[in-house]
């Protein structure tokens, strides 16, 4: 997700980051690295030059961590888009912002929780003409099974008002050798469903493909492209 974001922001779109699992500081740090396609504390002299690069792209954090109340998010994405006119929203995830799991009782309560979060966001989506991308942990499914849009955390809601769905698929071949593949499993406007093979790379943690990497690092090309709409 951090990459997808770091993608669209090479390309001038403004967006505001809502880390609620991860640590704003940690998600920085993991972007530099992709954007440099080394980690960066092993060329420590370099970090100046990154840091640099990355202050100039378009991106806004949320100081919230961990659960939080709706409205006081809504209010402050909303605050931030009119201040930073901001085109994309992420979102990850919808459990750790609504302080929900699998294991939590009251599923009804947890269901109704996560639909108003969606309709909120749609609206918000709607009102503003802002991109927004929401990260849902799907169920747990049947060993071998692939996951599909009822996969989806939550009720009905979160898969009838998007407007893309992309699926993280794993597969386990024969030779045991775990595979990674990125499914468009919704498509509202263009139609066009497919997958995509997912090859990451440890050292640079990015699924981006090098092209003609120089001794500064700087020449790098981002695939797939994202297409921003």
């Amino acid at each position: 997700m951090s990459e997808y974001s770091l993608d669209l922001a090479t390309q001038g779109v403004t967006t505001l980051w809502g880390s609620f699992e991860i640590r704003t500081e940690r998600l920085i740090c993991t972007m530099m690295n992709q954007m440099a396609q080394f980690p960066i504390a092993s060329q420590i002299d370099k970090f100046n030059f990154w840091a640099d690069k990355f202050e100039k792209l378009p991106f806004y954090f949320l100081t919230f961590h961990g659960q939080q109340p709706l409205k006081t998010v809504m209010e402050a994405v909303e605050h931030a888009t009119y201040v930073h006119d901001i085109a994309h929203v992420v979102i990850d995830n919808v459990q750790f912002m609504l302080g929900m799991s699998n294991n939590d009782a009251g599923s009804f309560d947890r269901f109704y929780r996560q639909d108003a979060m969606i309709a909120a966001f749609r609206y918000f989506a709607t009102t503003y003409n802002c991109h927004v991308t929401l990260v849902i942990h799907p169920r747990k499914e049947k060993d071998g099974e692939l996951l599909t849009t009822n996969s989806i955390f939550g009720g009905a809601k979160a898969s009838q008002e998007s407007d893309n769905i992309l699926i993280i698929q794993q597969k386990t071949l024969q030779s045991l050798k775990l595979k990674k593949f990125l499914q468009v499993a919704k498509n509202r406007y263009c139609g066009d469903l497919g997958v995509l093979p997912l090859d990451f790379d440890k050292v640079s943690l990015s699924f981006a493909e090098k092209k003609n990497k120089q001794e500064n690092n700087t020449d790098i090309k981002y695939l797939p492209k994202s297409t921003y709409n």
